[in-house]
């Protein structure tokens, strides 16, 4: 009986990943989306690896830039569901929280792989985890702004001194260290990309987090030699920035 229960509990469970897979395929298929509306700062931020999922999959959008007037207007006729940007309008439905919308834009382009999913995901949390970090630099603040009005606390505004403390943490301890664990994953992958030789949206958020750092625009007064022990990692961002449809997107914002 116990090998009977056996054999039907994996034939199920082997019913359970095909009806997965074959869910995740159906979902990853392009077909026709239209009225894609991408709502973000004139800024890269936190929105460009989404822009660069669209344009390497080669999917139409609207990418709609705004001013942080405009944001607050936005939070306070109830246009933002969780009172910021991005927010992705897909015909009449808005959705918002710039990992939800680059996952679904990953899924459209077919550049977040149903098999990849956790190694992405890990790659995923590592930059949330430096971005969190960064928040006191970004903001010469220890909380970001505001939910309610946009504002940042003046209760919470950093001394010059907590600021310098700040910037020497990240440089010298927090992004070597980040940057080395990710050095070793992408190691680990055997290929040009972190899930090995296929490119993903993991691969579009870390290049627009390096290259920022290496040009100088992605946060003030990061150190460019955090990544000087990594590569790999360097290799990583050519490779991207050399994708001709990463290249072409780059021109076209440059242009404007």
């Amino acid at each position: 009986m116990s090998c009977l229960w056996d054999t039907r509990l994996l034939v199920g469970v082997s019913t359970v990943g095909l009806s997965l897979t074959a869910l995740w395929w159906w979902r990853s298929q392009k077909g026709s989306i239209a009225n894609i509306k991408l709502t973000y700062l004139d800024i890269k931020g936190i929105a460009e690896p989404i822009r660069l999922t669209f344009a390497v999959g080669g999917i139409d959008f609207d990418d709609h830039r705004v001013s942080y007037k405009h944001v607050s207007q936005m939070r306070t006729t109830g246009t933002l569901p969780y009172g910021q940007v991005p927010i992705l309008q897909v015909g009449d439905q808005i959705y918002s929280q710039s990992t939800a919308i680059l996952r679904w834009a990953g899924i459209k382009a077919g550049l977040y792989p149903f098999e990849c999913q956790p190694l992405i995901d890990g790659v995923e949390e590592c930059l949330a985890d430096i971005k969190k970090f960064l928040i006191p630099q970004w903001y010469k603040n220890a909380l970001a702004r505001s939910p309610v009005t946009g504002d940042l606390f003046t209760g919470t505004t950093l001394s010059a001194e907590q600021q310098h403390a700040v910037l020497n943490a990240l440089n010298d301890v927090i992004l070597p260290e980040k940057f080395a664990q990710l050095e070793r994953v992408l190691q680990r992958s055997g290929g040009s990309y972190f899930c090995g030789e296929k490119m993903s949206i993991c691969d579009l958020s870390f290049y627009s987090l390096a290259s920022g750092i290496l040009l100088g625009d992605y946060c003030d007064g990061l150190d460019p030699a955090t990544l000087a022990d990594c590569p790999r990692l360097l290799e990583l961002t050519k490779t991207v920035a050399n994708h001709p449809r990463v290249a072409a997107w780059n021109t076209t914002v440059q242009l404007r």
